[in-house]
């Protein structure tokens, strides 16, 4: 027989990242260091597994954000639940049926208008058939990239760098005999990293955090040291930064960024080659560029070659990323299950927000930085 479990205690967070890592749609967003990080950040978090024989088969941490005057939240699955659904048999159907009868009830006690989740689960259409069947209606608007670029780290350096495009290995190289070179960063060198992320989003048009969210991750996970900040200096000036992790057999290159100055002499191309190799020495077997444009993802899926002639600043980050090899990754995309319909159809105009840029207009009303 199997029951429910809630896991809220520092005690339990060894056991569940272990179980986190073990599934196969396993993902940092669905680690216990992620969820405390985000109450962190003003969210309500309930942890919740299907335990059989002692063990944690299934499970989901559960996000709900307050909204401003009113007795409603909203629901969010980052990357979950946690699933072995490509090879479900009957009795993980079972299973899969108990832990989203959880997820519901936990979802309509915190009065969740609805539930929005971005599953890590292969885009296949016996996964999306899965879900309609559940009852869950498809989303256009997202939160996080449906597809990305996966690189496989299970070679020596000199194999990796052979994998890579012909131009990407010239412009690491170039970096190097431009005098760019890569230093590692500590908690005094976030308000660095912060500025130019700032720079990066001001010239490319895209939203970006603020620097408490920055804080707070490099405060959650640094204690474990799965954190890796990563810094591309000229002439002692900072040109380019990354932030990089590592949550069980992957790293994940969440955030970067890069001036005027670094674009110039191509520091993105020598940062993101030593954070790979410090992916693979820390055990990495594949390294998550996180994101490319989802119209690439599925152009490739339908085996369709990318327009060349595109090069706006998303496109330009497809055949940035593409460089360092690697295979294109697709997820099923955005889903939403409605507890209350008649508000659902009131929060039409704001849902082309996503989850994040939603959470930070909320804590704006609130005086509360992110």
């Amino acid at each position: 027989m199997s029951h429910i479990t809630t896991f809220f205690h520092e005690a339990n967070r060894a056991r569940w990242n272990g179980f986190v890592s073990t599934m196969s749609n396993a993902h940092l967003m669905q680690g216990y260091e992620w969820g405390r990080f985000k109450t962190q950040s003003g969210w309500k978090l309930q942890r919740v597994g299907v335990e059989k024989d002692g063990d944690i088969v299934a499970g989901a941490q559960i996000l709900f954000r307050q909204l401003p005057g009113v007795p409603y939240t909203l629901a969010y699955l980052s990357k979950g639940p946690l699933i072995n659904l490509p090879l479900m048999t009957d009795e993980q159907y079972v299973i899969s049926q108990k832990l989203w009868q959880t997820i519901h009830q936990a979802s309509r006690q915190q009065q969740a208008i609805f539930l929005m989740t971005e599953p890590n689960f292969p885009d296949a259409f016996h996964i999306r058939q899965y879900l309609h069947q559940l009852g869950f209606q498809t989303s256009d608007h997202t939160n996080h990239p449906h597809s990305t670029i996966i690189v496989d780290l299970n070679h020596d350096e000199a194999t990796l760098l052979k994998n890579m495009r012909k131009k990407t290995r010239q412009l690491i190289r170039k970096a190097g005999r431009n005098g760019v070179t890569i230093v590692e960063g500590d908690e005094q060198d976030l308000a660095e990293f912060y500025q130019v992320i700032q720079t990066t989003a001001n010239l490319k048009n895209i939203p970006s955090h603020q620097y408490d969210f920055y804080h707070q991750v490099w405060q959650t996970y640094q204690p474990n040291d799965v954190v890796k900040l990563f810094f591309a200096k000229h002439d002692g000036q900072t040109v380019a930064t990354k932030m990089v992790f590592r949550f069980g057999e992957r790293s994940l290159h969440l955030w970067g960024g890069t001036t005027r100055q670094g674009r110039a002499m191509q520091a993105s191309y020598l940062i993101q080659w030593e954070a790979l190799k410090w992916a693979k020495q820390q055990g990495c077997q594949q390294a998550d560029l996180w994101g490319i444009p989802d119209e690439v993802g599925r152009l490739l899926k339908r085996h369709e070659d990318p327009p060349k002639e595109k090069r706006d600043d998303l496109w330009g980050v497809y055949l940035f990323k593409r460089g360092f090899g690697g295979q294109v990754e697709s997820y099923v995309g955005t889903y939403n299950y409605v507890y209350k319909p008649m508000l659902y159809r009131l929060t039409d105009q704001f849902r082309h927000f996503s989850v994040d840029s939603l959470s930070t207009w909320v804590e704006r009303l609130r005086g509360i930085r992110s």
